[in-house]
């Protein structure tokens, strides 16, 4: 049980952001196709746009942030809301990871995780 409950607590003690970086959702392939791509961002849209007000979504196609998908959300608080949603999920037998991620990275469009 410890195992499962250190990222939850890793994820509450970082600082808390309006970004909101999902590992494990998405492999190379799901993102390969432009008809995938597209329908991957709709479907993240309506389903982060509901844990509150969704600014932006970044998935990159290639590069550090490959298979990765950022939410910017308005406040910390409607991303951390997120982070309690989606943290633990499974997607297409994956278990996903939802940390918060730092917004200057984001906004230089730097998806590498911290060293």
């Amino acid at each position: 049980a410890a195992a499962v409950a250190a990222p939850a607590a890793a994820a509450a003690a970082a600082t808390p952001t309006r970004v909101v970086e999902l590992k494990n959702m998405l492999t190379e392939a799901d993102v390969s196709s432009d008809q995938d791509y597209e329908e991957i961002m709709e479907d993240t849209k309506d389903e982060c746009g509901s844990f509150g007000a969704l600014k932006n979504v970044v998935i990159p196609r290639s590069g550090p942030g490959l298979t990765k998908i950022f939410l910017e959300y308005l406040t910390p608080a409607d991303a951390g809301k997120a982070i309690q949603q989606l943290a633990g999920r499974t997607f297409d037998g994956r278990k996903v990871t939802a940390v918060y991620f730092n917004e200057d990275k984001f906004n230089s469009q730097d998806y590498s995780d911290d060293k």
